[in-house]
């Protein structure tokens, strides 16, 4: 039997060596001009060989903890200075990514950079997020696929954020909403398509087959009738005035808002082709929604956890609010009508470009891009990290994951973003208030300034 340690046992052990080692002089434990102990002493307190420790030693020589001195030891430099950088974060990734552990763990592996977290609103109504980074001087930032919006303009880049170098690994659908003229703005970190959720006891008691690719809104309908039970119970359910909901019927009818030969012309409204494409929504939304007032997607989470309904359009990210419910769940790709597509949402990280500490800021993007950390993600929560080896692995985790969790890998194909309706985030939001007239039958749709 092969009983030799793995190789990431002796990683680990590395890794513990270089956060103590540096904690410890940073905390002055080891006072300046001491010495630390000999390599032997090192290697027996930390399980590793000389050669680990040695090559530990000449790191923090570089990092310029210590100074190497021949035949003497290694001898305590003055602790270096710290610097703290400001991190805009979005809220829900306290929950979706699981924040707090990783910027914990980042403190641990880099003692001397300190993350300031501020919270960032996620639309696009003053102050917006660029706001923020302008008056607060942000120095990383998390941005989504919709809010880059916020600091481009038309055929110019993103003047406020750093390039990034293009990561290895990353989904290459990922980066399409944060490139322009070949250079990446904004590092994607975590995304989702838009999925079916369904609560596997109430088809099972109802004999209803489960959810699968061939299902369309007509399917749909059919199973939500068949589970209702009336004032109890509905069958199908979704925040239907969320931007990463009600664009994806324009998309399955190949819907495509048409302008003037200029990018910042004014949108031409085929009127016909669009109340085409929003009748699904409206049959749908009349025939088998309950009575309910939502008003974001966490009413749609809360009335499934209450078994409320028996289905609801989701995301991978919003999985981590219902995860612990006492059922059981799965998911399964978006039905269609037309053309089997669904909304994609991918959440990525960025530099301000006037930042005065953007290699600290670097440091901590290059850490929440890395494997270990992608990994993390992967194991402690149902988000998608965006690099294909975390997303793809299938080890143990540490939540509850939906049996056909993987479905992700095979609808690739229909991944879309909204602009492949060619409008802008800010036309989409007013769209939807147009839309909101038509749907209540309030008003006729109008063609937008």
């Amino acid at each position: 039997m092969n009983t030799r340690p793995k190789r990431s046992t002796f990683r680990n052990r590395y890794e513990d060596m270089m956060i103590t080692l540096r904690n410890e002089i940073i905390t002055n434990i080891w006072e300046e001009g001491s010495y630390l102990p000999s390599e032997s002493d090192l290697a027996d307190r930390f399980e590793l060989s000389k050669n680990s420790v040695r090559k530990g030693l000449e790191l923090l020589a570089r990092e310029n903890f210590i100074e190497k001195i021949p035949r003497v030891g290694n001898r305590i430099l003055k602790s270096p200075a710290g610097v703290t950088i400001k991190f805009g974060y979005y809220p829900s990734l306290m929950e979706e990514a699981q924040l707090s552990e990783l910027v914990d763990e980042f403190h641990k592996q880099h003692p001397l950079i300190r993350i300031n977290m501020i919270p960032m609103p996620y639309n696009h109504t003053k102050p917006t997020m660029k706001d923020y980074m302008e008056s607060d001087n942000i120095d990383v930032m998390s941005i989504n696929n919709q809010n880059i919006e916020l600091f481009t303009s038309t055929d110019a880049p993103p003047s406020m954020l750093e390039p990034q170098e293009e990561k290895e690994g990353i989904y290459p659908i990922l980066t399409e909403p944060f490139m322009h003229d070949g250079k990446l703005y904004v590092q994607p970190f975590m995304f989702s398509p838009v999925i079916l959720c369904y609560n596997k006891k109430h088809f099972s008691e109802n004999n209803v087959p489960e959810p699968d690719s061939s299902w369309t809104w007509d399917t749909v309908k059919k199973a939500a009738h068949q589970l209702s039970t009336g004032n109890d119970r509905y069958g199908f359910f979704f925040h239907l005035l969320s931007d990463n909901r009600w664009p994806i019927f324009l998309l399955q009818n190949n819907f495509v808002f048409k302008r003037g030969k200029e990018k910042s012309s004014s949108l031409e409204l085929d009127k016909a082709a669009l109340k085409d494409s929003f009748q699904t929504l409206i049959d749908i939304s009349e025939e088998v929604f309950p009575p309910f007032l939502s008003e974001s997607d966490d009413d749609v989470d809360m009335l499934f956890r209450r078994q409320k309904v028996s289905m609801i359009m989701t995301s991978y990210f919003l999985l981590n609010m219902i995860e612990d419910v006492d059922f059981s769940y799965d998911i399964s790709p978006l039905p269609y009508q037309g053309t089997p597509k669904t909304l994609i949402i991918v959440i990525g990280l960025a530099i301000n470009k006037n930042s005065k500490h953007k290699q600290a800021a670097q440091t901590f993007i290059n850490y929440m891009l890395s494997h270990e950390v992608q990994l993390k993600l992967r194991q402690n929560t149902l988000s998608l990290p965006s690099l294909k080896s975390a997303a793809e692995w299938n080890g143990p985790v540490n939540v509850k994951q939906p049996e056909r969790y993987f479905i992700f890998r095979e609808t690739f194909p229909t991944f879309r973003y909204h602009t492949d309706l060619n409008v802008t985030f800010s036309e989409l939001e007013e769209i939807r208030q147009n839309m909101k007239l038509y749907l209540s039958k309030m008003g006729e749709l109008q063609m937008l300034s």
